[in-house]
C-alpha cells in the first residue's frame, strides 16, 4: 500500500505530494483496496456470519459503500450513524444497533426500519424498547448484551467487559433480562450479544471470551432461553508496527469449537479497527523544527485535533517522511495545540535535514483518526480522500 518511488511515498501508486498539492493539510488519506481486500477476509472467514463494520472506527462515505457493496453489514450506535449507513446502502436487516444510551429517536427509527437486532445494554432499557416498539406499531428485534466481567490485554479504556463496567448486563442479571424480553410482546429476542475490549491482539483474549459466551449460552439454555444467535461483537486489532496483524481465520479456528453441540444458528461480527486502520494514513506539514533540552521536536499542523488516539491512549504509530532522506535522527512529532499531550510520536527516526514545508505520513490511521478527529483550538477538522 505504502512505498516509496524515487524516495518518494506513493500510496497505491499515487504520490502523497500530488495528493497534498490538492488537499490543506492535515488530511486523511485511504487506500480502498486495501479495505476492500480485508472486508473480503473477513466474509471468507466466516462466510455464513453477519459482518458489520463499527461506523465509529470510521464513517467516510466511499468507504461505506464499497464495505455496503462487499455485503457486509453496520453496527451502528448513533442516529447519525444510523443514516450515515442507511445513505451509504446498508440495509436493516443488515444493521446491528448497539450503545448503552440509545436515544429515542434511533429506538423508533431502527425499529420501524427493522433492524436486524437491537443489543439490549441495561434491563433498565427495556421499558423504553417496548414503548418505541408500541409507537411504531412494529415488533423490536433484540439481543442480550451480556458482561461477563473480562480482564482483557488491552487499554484500560478499551476494555468494555470488565468487572464494573457501565456496558452490558452484569451476569446475576442474565436469566431474568432474558425472560423479561421474552415476555414482552413488543419484543423478540433473536440472540446474545457480547464485545470484551477493542485492540484484542492476544489469542488468550479470544480463548477467555470463548470460554464465556459458551458458558453464557449454556445457562441460559439451562434456564430455558432458546439462544439462536451469538453476536461476538468487535475488536479484532492490528500491531501498530512491521509486524503481521492476526487474521480473522485465526480469530475463526479459535472461536469456532467453542459453539459446537450448542446449537447456536447465526453468527455476528462487528469488526471496525481491523478493517480500516491500515488503510488510512493521515498527512501533517511540518511547521516548526525546534532544538531544546538536547532534543529535536518536529511541531506539525496537525496533532491531537486531527488525530486524538496518541494523546487518549497513549497510542503509538509509526510516522514516515514523505520524501525520503538520509541520515536519521530522533525527533519528537508534536501538534500545534496548547496541551502537553499533543504528542502524536515520541522518539521516531527522521531526516536530519527536515524543514518546515515538508510532509509526513503517520501511519495505520484508517481508525479512530477522523471519525474522532475535534475542533480543539477552532482549528477545522481534516479532510478526507480515497484512492482508487
Amino acid at each position: 500500500m505504502l512505498t516509496y518511488r524515487q524516495g518518494i511515498l506513493h500510496l497505491d501508486g499515487r504520490p502523497v505530494p500530488d495528493l497534498a498539492a490538492g488537499l490543506p493539510t492535515p488530511f486523511y488519506a485511504y487506500s480502498l483496496r486495501l479495505v476492500q481486500q480485508r472486508a473480503a477476509a473477513f466474509r471468507q472467514a466466516f462466510p455464513d456470519a453477519l459482518v458489520a463494520f463499527a461506523l465509529k472506527a470510521n464513517r467516510f462515505a466511499p468507504l461505506l459503500h464499497a464495505l455496503a457493496r462487499a455485503g457486509l453489514g453496520a453496527d451502528v450506535v448513533s442516529l447519525g450513524e444510523w443514516r450515515a449507513a442507511r445513505a451509504a446502502g446498508f440495509p436493516p436487516a443488515r444493521i446491528v444497533v448497539n450503545g448503552n444510551a440509545k436515544s429515542d429517536a434511533l429506538l423508533r427509527a431502527s425499529i420501524a426500519a427493522g433492524a436486524h437486532s437491537l443489543n439490549l445494554d441495561a434491563v433498565e432499557e427495556i421499558p423504553r424498547i417496548v414503548a418505541a416498539a408500541r409507537a411504531v406499531g412494529r415488533p423490536a428485534r433484540v439481543a442480550l448484551r451480556l458482561n461477563p466481567g473480562l480482564d482483557m490485554h488491552t487499554h484500560p479504556h478499551l476494555q468494555v467487559a470488565a468487572p464494573g463496567s457501565h456496558f452490558g448486563i452484569p451476569p446475576a442479571q442474565w436469566v431474568d433480562a432474558a425472560r423479561a424480553v421474552q415476555q414482552a410482546r413488543e419484543l423478540h429476542l433473536v440472540g446474545l450479544h457480547f464485545h470484551a475490549g477493542s485492540q484484542l491482539t492476544a489469542a488468550q483474549d479470544w480463548h477467555a471470551l470463548g470460554r464465556a459466551v459458551r458458558e453464557a449460552v449454556q445457562r441460559l439454555q439451562a434456564a430455558g432461553v432458546t439462544v439462536d444467535t451469538v453476536n461476538w461483537g468487535g475488536g479484532l486489532g492490528v500491531t501498530y508496527t512491521d509486524a503481521p496483524d492476526p487474521t480473522p481465520q485465526d480469530l475463526a479456528a479459535v472461536l469456532g469449537p467453542y459453539l459446537e453441540g450448542l446449537g447456536v444458528q447465526g453468527q455476528v461480527f462487528e469488526p471496525g479497527r481491523w478493517l480500516v486502520a491500515r488503510a488510512g494514513v493521515l498527512v501533517v506539514r511540518v511547521v516548526q523544527v525546534k532544538h531544546a533540552w538536547g532534543r529535536r521536536f518536529v511541531a506539525v499542523d496537525g496533532g491531537m485535533n486531527a488525530l486524538l488516539r496518541p494523546a487518549l491512549y497513549g497510542a503509538r504509530h509509526r510516522v514516515w517522511p514523505v520524501r525520503a532522506g538520509e541520515p536519521r535522527q530522533p525527533a519528537t512529532v508534536v501538534g500545534p495545540n496548547c496541551e502537553s499531550a499533543d504528542v502524536l510520536a515520541p522518539e521516531v527516526a527522521l531526516p536530519a535535514d527536515l524543514a518546515p514545508g515538508d510532509l509526513l505520513a503517520v501511519l495505520d490511521a484508517g481508525a479512530y483518526g477522523a471519525s474522532m478527529a475535534n475542533g480543539y483550538n477552532a482549528r477545522p477538522l481534516p479532510r478526507e480522500v480515497v484512492v482508487l
